[in-house]
């Protein structure tokens, strides 16, 4: 059933969600939410189907784009309508082991807001493509990235915006799965919020990446360049991500975890710095009962990937245990 904008109005002005919540949602923070997605540079899709199975983890993460084939460079992944029957039976085979299975939607050489037609439509359909890809392997739950437009290009464009997100909804429902809008634009936790607000649909949510508030209106305006690295510019980057989770609640569907640098605030590190506070973290997601997954997002050496996999997954499995 889909939410209307007075009922989270409602929920929200008048705290009701606090109360319903325990009712509604039961408490599943466990290390049978955790997963890794299977960007591996230089990897091919079975072999980071296989890595990441192998590692022990019950949750991953495919992407709908890209090339099986191993590619340097490049992550693995697939244009649905381009894999062979036998294709597609190895990449079921190979995801049977797996309790949960999640997508990431193209975001690279996309325009689905181009003043171009052709270029549009392309893109667009790319996407579609990729959900209904998602949805036959399994998956129940796909990433989204906003495209990011600034200016007077993002005001001509966002009623649009809102309408393309909500078509995708009702393509989503009809595939049993839900869209979660990835953080980062628009570039404020109260922007980003009341998109999510306006989409007003029952199958779209938010992705919290950990680390891409970097930008953020509220952030920038705390925390100087020369202080990001310091105990008060780290708090309060972790400040941002806690008011995400609150403001979001029921809404928060998925979380891309890893680990930042603290002098440069660069993303998708591996667990090694302790920036981001994840017990914090998963106190917060314990209050609002979150029922996704936590989804390692970790780039680097690809040679070293299989150790970086594994340290991340001992790490979250005892701040799991303390937090439950």
């Amino acid at each position: 059933m889909q939410t209307t904008r007075r009922e989270w109005g409602g929920l929200l002005a008048g705290g009701l969600y606090a109360v319903l919540a325990p009712r509604l949602r039961a408490a599943t923070l466990g290390p049978q939410i955790l997963g890794a997605n299977t960007a591996i540079s230089g990897y091919g899709l079975i072999e980071a189907i296989d890595c990441v199975g192998g590692l022990g983890f019950p949750v991953i993460e495919i992407h709908p784009m890209g090339r099986p084939e191993p590619t340097p460079g490049l992550f693995p992944g697939f244009e649905f309508d381009r894999l062979s029957k036998a294709e597609k039976q190895q990449i079921r085979k190979s995801l049977e082991g797996f309790e949960r299975v999640t997508g990431h939607l193209p975001y690279t050489d996309l325009h689905t807001f181009s003043h171009f037609d052709p270029i549009r439509d392309f893109s667009r359909q790319r996407v579609e493509i990729a959900l209904e890809g998602a949805a036959y392997f399994g998956a129940k739950l796909c990433v989204l990235h906003a495209e990011a437009l600034t200016g007077s290009r993002r005001e001509q464009t966002w009623p649009e915006r809102i309408e393309l997100y909500r078509h995708w909804g009702d393509l989503a429902r009809k595939h049993d799965i839900q869209i979660a809008l990835e953080t980062g634009f628009p570039a404020s936790v109260r922007e980003f919020v009341a998109m999510i607000q306006e989409i007003d649909h029952s199958h779209i949510g938010a992705t919290l990446d950990v680390g891409h508030q970097s930008r953020y209106a509220e952030l920038t305006a705390r925390v100087k360049p020369e202080d990001k690295g310091t105990p008060a510019g780290i708090r309060a980057y972790n400040d941002i991500n806690e008011e995400l989770v609150e403001r979001l609640g029921p809404k928060l569907f998925h979380l891309h975890i890893h680990d930042i640098e603290p002098s440069t605030w660069a993303e998708h590190k591996p667990l090694e710095y302790g920036f981001v506070d994840y017990p914090r973290l998963l106190r917060k997601l314990a209050e609002i009962r979150y029922s996704g997954s936590l989804m390692f997002e970790i780039g680097g050496d690809p040679a070293k990937m299989p150790d970086y996999l594994a340290d991340a997954k001992r790490k979250l499995e005892a701040y799991l245990a303390a937090a439950t």
